[in-house]
């Protein structure tokens, strides 16, 4: 119902979870705010279902003034659904002063260390590289993937994310040095091929050389196999170190 806003709800959920494990990073102490996104925001979300249970999804998505009689006296806004005011006001009020102020916190760790804040930010890279590339991919697509197909597309990136995010975690717990991780980039690969096919369709009326549908499924493969093989390579190697294990406990020898 939402379309193509879908993604971008995705998008502000992962923003904020992106940055805080980044600061988390470099600051060591993972600092929540009096109103933070694992409790009030996880309440909030809550709240939404129980309500929309009630009312209807079509309640969401139709014009604000409808939605809530009391703001019918607002002039000369055109017609809004009230999920694009939701998704406005989230950016605005939580995402951009999250983002500000894990930055900041970083900013003051990277200058008290003496370190680099270049450094610091060439680890946001490889997530704006994997925001560009859906969003080039899905302006290009002859199908118009973002708002026809938005959960494959939300679940192909999000197990992009959760790899882009995992392999941060894993350098602060092995305490790599800090700067860009280029094994994050291989989240990236599936892209080039996709922005081509879509490109394809520009040269053939509109008709891509493969498939969209096919091409989307197989990016969700390809991030869930990458995801997959980098989750059991993290447990085997530290089962293989501590001599232990994954999903069975031995018995103590005498």
């Amino acid at each position: 119902m939402c379309g193509n806003a879908t993604f971008w709800f995705w998008v502000i959920s992962a923003v904020p979870f992106y940055f805080a494990t980044w600061e988390h990073y470099f600051t060591n102490t993972l600092v929540l705010p009096i109103v933070n996104g694992p409790t009030e925001g996880l309440m909030l979300i809550y709240v939404c279902h129980i309500f929309t249970f009630f009312t209807g999804a079509e309640w969401w998505a139709q014009d604000f003034r409808k939605s809530v009689p009391l703001l019918n006296w607002v002039p000369l806004v055109p017609e809004i659904s009230l999920y694009g005011i939701v998704l406005f006001l989230m950016i605005a009020f939580a995402v951009i002063p999250t983002i500000g102020s894990n930055t900041h916190n970083v900013y003051k760790v990277v200058e008290a260390r003496k370190g680099s804040m270049v450094l610091a930010l060439a680890m946001l890279f490889p997530f704006g590289l994997l925001m560009a590339g859906t969003l080039v991919w899905s302006y290009l697509s002859p199908s118009d993937i973002m708002r026809n197909q938005p959960h494959l597309l939300i679940i192909g990136t999000g197990f992009a994310f959760g790899y882009l995010v995992g392999r941060m975690i894993l350098a602060h717990l092995c305490d790599e040095p800090k700067g860009l991780k280029t094994g994050m980039c291989m989240a990236l690969a599936y892209f080039p091929f996709a922005i081509a096919n879509a490109l394809t369709a520009q040269l053939d009326d509109g008709n891509p050389l493969f498939d969209e549908q096919l091409v989307l499924l197989i990016y969700c493969l390809f991030t869930v196999a990458l995801y997959m093989h980098f989750a059991t390579s993290v447990i085997h190697e530290i089962t293989n170190a501590l001599g232990i294990h994954c999903f069975r406990i031995t018995r103590k020898k005498a």
